[in-house]
């Protein structure tokens, strides 16, 4: 848990306990960051500031939708995916956010360092501390950890891409497509609701947005739109890496089908010829003769090989 106060004496920290006393006086941003476990301390403040029952109860629970809401009493709601690489994993969470005239509120869910770098850049001073400012580098932290995700599903599916005209290699790869466009769909759920937040943002609250973070603020739109853009391309090639590795796996079915006719059509000549002397008919043209059962065995390979050349031509064997 992260208090601090910024007045004209500057930054320093201060317990919980006293945010009450401190929202009543004239002046000074509070910046407060909680974990989802400080639910009790959450709804003190809700009763303090007026926060709205549905915001409170939004706020206390994972598993929200991307959104903003604003309130009568001028308070905003923002609800954020975040996302966060972790031992070669990828761990989704959450961000609530309050937002008031003197105050920003973060409610953290899941994984993750917490926002004190974000808090580090807002003390470095090159904005005015006030809740626009604040977000900002919230929202530029959230979405500078998209990127890295981002580029490791790229380096993924460029390693699959090299194999996929590997036709024996094509079964192993295909669950492999499947999976890696499964995570790029569920990453492009989580951040593509934000470009759409930060442009409401920009456009429809200039008491947040002040105009000297409107640039700022574009900054964390054209971010979100390049990955949006990117993701998709890699969507659609993994879309058309999936086909390819399908229709690999076809063609390898139709050519093992191709084998098994060809050799089936060279063992039906010698299956019919003993067959027909399996019947053990009295009068047979060769009986009599010293070389007809060798005839008959070199008429049937040399019907077998020439059938056998015939298809190799052709390719089927």
């Amino acid at each position: 848990m992260d208090c601090w106060i910024h007045s004209d004496a500057g930054w320093h920290e201060i317990q919980p306990d006293r945010l009450d006393a401190e929202l009543v006086q004239p002046s000074g941003f509070i910046w407060l960051e909680l974990k989802s476990s400080d639910h009790r301390l959450l709804e003190r403040l809700g009763r303090s500031l007026g926060l709205h029952e549905l915001a409170l109860e939004d706020a206390l629970s994972a598993r929200q939708r991307p959104k903003i809401e604003e309130y009568p009493n001028g308070s905003l709601f923002l609800a954020m995916r975040t996302v966060l690489e972790w031992n070669k994993d990828v761990e989704y969470g959450e961000t609530h956010v309050f937002l008031g005239q003197r105050y920003l509120i973060a409610v953290h869910h899941g994984p993750g360092p917490g926002y004190g770098h974000a808090l580090e850049h807002l003390k470095a001073g090159r904005f005015q501390p006030s809740p626009g400012a604040g977000l900002y580098h919230i929202l530029d932290q959230i979405v500078d950890a998209y990127r890295p995700v981002a580029d490791h599903l790229a380096d993924r599916y460029d390693s699959y891409e090299s194999a996929l005209l590997e036709t024996e290699r094509a079964e192993e790869n295909l669950p492999r497509i499947y999976t890696l466009k499964r995570q790029t769909l569920l990453l492009t759920q989580t951040f593509e609701p934000m470009a759409d937040m930060v442009h409401e943002l920009i456009r429809m609250h200039p008491e947040v947005v002040e105009k000297g973070l409107k640039a700022y603020y574009r900054d964390v739109e054209d971010h979100l739109t390049r990955l949006n853009r990117d993701l998709f391309q890699m969507r659609e090639m993994l879309s058309d890496a999936m086909h390819f590795s399908l229709a690999t796996l076809s063609l390898r079915q139709n050519e093992s089908v191709q084998k098994l006719a060809g050799w089936g059509a060279i063992l039906a000549v010698p299956t019919l010829v003993f067959s027909l002397y399996g019947m053990n008919f009295h009068v047979m043209p060769e009986l009599a003769l010293p070389w007809g059962y060798p005839a008959v065995l070199l008429g049937t390979g040399a019907a077998c090989y020439g059938l056998y050349r015939h298809l190799k031509r052709r390719g089927w064997i």
